[in-house]
């Protein structure tokens, strides 16, 4: 049964590495939509933002197990 609690904790913390990083990167690419330049300096920023932020929150979160 512990292995299997297991499985379920590092799949929730993949779907939200997933999710922070899509979000982070909608984000940015809606923010360059609303911008009058080409660049999407936007997208890269906030994907770079939201990568950082999950990797975080996956060391944070790996002691525990």
């Amino acid at each position: 049964m512990k292995d299997k609690q297991n499985w379920l904790v590092f799949t929730q913390i993949g779907l939200q590495m997933a999710l922070t990083i899509g979000l982070g990167t909608w984000a940015g690419y809606w923010l360059d939509g609303k911008m009058a330049n080409r660049n999407p300096i936007a997208t890269l920023i906030c994907s770079l933002i939201s990568i950082a932020t999950a990797l975080y929150n996956v060391i944070r979160q790996l002691p525990k197990y």
